[in-house]
């Protein structure tokens, strides 16, 4: 069930341009969204960034979603989302995502160009990682890929698709003069293109792709980067499983599996393991890493009124070399909460920040648009 505003507020949001601000621990997004008058649909919302994470620190910077009127009345929103923004750790990237759909909305498709010029640090292989022993270094990335999916000819739910992605990598390893890093074994640098080609089978009851509050998804994806097309030869692929239930008070829960596996001469930077802003938040990308990983989440959400919402929410994460180390490893674990703003509210499409406690020992803080999971 969608969420509902006041009817007085609905009428003010008709007439002036919304100026809102989402801040957890006094740092977020503020966004301005325009509306017609004349059908009520939303053009666009322009967000200024000022946000904080474990990867990036401090970042800064501004974000601009542009909204496409369905192709025929009932039908999806299509969408374009350009990012633009800096960080105190000196990295820098741009993203430009359009989202569109075709043919009654049977086919649908995202297209992901980005530019980054970007800082990170590398904390070794395997599950057990220390959070103060690392090496940093520098990448220079150009990405491109695409994906395409659709329903023709089965029912809605059931899906399948290909994906293409061309990408050129350029990484250098800081000089290791600290003790933290004296006796870490680097990985190779993996430099040059990775390009690649794969499909993706799903099936997909969900009520909405940016709130769910119902149904759930079954998606298998499988890569293959090849020496043919680029610099290397190896391949991912990830069983991804996703639950939805409303609850009372407008609460729903949320629930995720995802099984990541990685296998040839893959590149340290794209092994499987937590992404650290949608699945396990709070860490660095990648923060522990290896052949195989395994990430269980649960969330309790609630529309809180206006253009609010909140969740809190559980995660658990490990990775290991082959399955069978993968179930004997140990769980890293965090618990978390946050706060969304809605960005546009007909869409349920919210930007959210949110701080969790990893491993019962650290903290992070995760900004972003959409929910994790």
């Amino acid at each position: 069930m969608s969420p509902k505003v006041p009817q007085k507020n609905c009428k003010l949001l008709r007439k002036i341009m919304s100026v809102v601000a989402l801040a957890v621990c006094g740092i977020g997004p503020a966004a301005f969204a325009l509306e017609n008058d004349e059908d009520h649909f939303q053009r666009f919302s322009a967000l200024p960034i000022l946000g904080y994470s474990e990867e990036t620190k401090l970042q800064y910077g501004a974000m601009a979603l542009l909204f496409f009127k369905p192709n025929e009345p009932g039908g999806k929103v299509q969408e374009i989302d350009i990012t633009a923004y800096g960080s105190t750790r000196k990295q820098f990237q741009f993203l430009m995502v359009p989202y569109f759909y075709l043919y009654h909305d049977r086919i649908s498709g995202i297209v992901d160009f980005r530019y980054q010029n970007w800082v990170g640090s590398y904390f070794g292989m395997g599950n057990d990682v220390d959070f103060d022993k690392y090496i940093g270094f520098d990448r220079e990335r150009l990405h491109f890929s695409t994906e395409l999916k659709s329903s023709i000819g089965l029912p809605r739910s059931f899906n399948y698709g290909v994906k293409v992605i061309a990408e050129r990598s350029s990484t250098d390893f800081n000089d290791c003069t600290k003790d933290r890093c004296a006796d870490m074994d680097l990985p190779d640098l993996h430099n040059g293109w990775r390009n690649g080609g794969g499909y993706i089978l799903s099936y997909d009851t969900r009520d909405n792709l940016n709130w769910t509050r119902s149904g759930f998804l079954v998606r298998w994806q499988q890569m293959f980067y090849s020496d043919w097309l680029g610099d290397y030869d190896f391949g991912v692929q990830d069983l991804d499983l996703r639950g939805y239930t409303p609850l009372f008070w407008n609460i729903s829960v949320a629930t995720a599996a995802l099984w990541q596996r990685a296998s040839g001469d893959v590149p340290f930077d794209m092994l499987s393991g937590p992404d650290g802003t949608k699945r396990f938040r709070g860490v660095e990308s990648l923060f522990f890493r290896d052949n195989q990983s395994l990430i269980l989440q649960a969330e309790l959400r609630k529309y809180l009124g206006w253009r609010l919402a909140g969740d809190i929410f559980f995660e658990g994460a490990k990775v290991g070399d082959h399955f069978s180390e993968l179930l004997r490893n140990r769980w890293h674990q965090a618990v978390g909460f946050g706060g969304m703003l809605a960005l546009n509210l007909k869409e349920r499409l919210y930007a959210r920040g949110e701080i969790s406690w990893v491993d019962y020992e650290k903290f992070g803080m995760t900004v972003y648009i959409r929910s994790a999971f």
